[in-house]
């Protein structure tokens, strides 16, 4: 009797998904229409309102997700290139009414092609982060490092979009969203996935990436790594996932599981 031949992993590309959750990419919304409100600006002028020192690999990524998001309006193409707000992002930016602003906000969470597939699938009840890595590397043509950091983002968004499930409750997944946000880069293909930026160009952009060793009372070390230093509002964010993490990474004791 012979072997079976082991399924094949992916190389090559990811399919395209944004490389930023929903809520970084309404930041970068929000900074862009504090200087240019619904203008049509070049792609290096938005770049720098972000900080980005060229319109290198990691801007271009972050253009990109917001694309993918549908915050983000592109006309012209290569150096003539230039981009608005999308009347989407005016909705979650400025209206006055919060339903409708809630409303953009989950739209936008499932724009992108692969975080509609999840969702149509799972809605709010994803199995583990062991049998999504297995079947976005074996049936969905994820390399695995594009899954490893697809899970997180996706997870995050769907979060922070605060979807609703077939029976109309919000029932928010537990939250893995990554400690440094990759910006995707973007080339004429748009059904492939960018690839990581290099470390020179993450130095061009003036990102300095840190690891950070924090012990434990009972359990070893937490390493935090991750571009510093960062915002204000950037660690408050950080704060408030890790808080919405905590049932999946905090250990209930038979004590207080039972109440008493």
């Amino acid at each position: 009797m012979s072997e079976s031949t082991p399924a094949k992993k992916p190389k090559g590309r990811s399919p395209a998904y944004p490389s930023i959750n929903l809520e970084t990419a309404i930041q970068r919304a929000r900074q862009l229409y504090d200087k240019e409100r619904h203008y049509l600006t070049p792609m290096s002028t938005i770049a720098s309102h972000w900080g980005y020192r060229s319109l290198n690999g990691a801007a271009v990524g972050a253009i990109a997700a917001l694309k993918k998001y549908g915050l983000l309006d592109q006309e012209g193409a290569g150096q003539d290139r230039k981009a608005k707000l999308s009347e989407l992002a005016d909705v979650i930016l400025v209206h006055p009414d919060e339903v409708k602003r809630k409303a953009a906000i989950r739209e936008a969470a499932l724009r992108p092609p692969t975080h509609r597939e999840m969702w149509e699938k799972y809605h709010n009840h994803l199995p583990s982060e062991q049998n999504l890595l297995w079947e976005l590397t074996r049936d969905r043509g994820f390399t695995e490092t594009g899954a490893k950091e697809f899970i997180p983002i996706y997870r995050a968004t769907i979060a922070f979009a605060q979807l609703e499930d077939d029976n109309g409750t919000s029932e928010p997944a537990p939250t893995l969203a990554p400690l440094e946000f990759r910006d995707d880069r973007e080339d004429d293909d748009e059904d492939s996935q960018p690839e990581r930026p290099s470390t020179r160009e993450r130095r061009q952009a003036g990102e300095t990436a840190k690891s950070y060793n924090i012990p434990l009372i009972d359990n070893g070390a937490i390493t935090v790594e991750g571009q510093f230093p960062v915002t204000e509002r950037d660690w408050s964010q950080f704060i408030a996932v890790l808080t919405a993490m905590k049932p999946g990474l905090v250990a209930v004791s038979p004590d207080e599981g039972s109440g008493s």
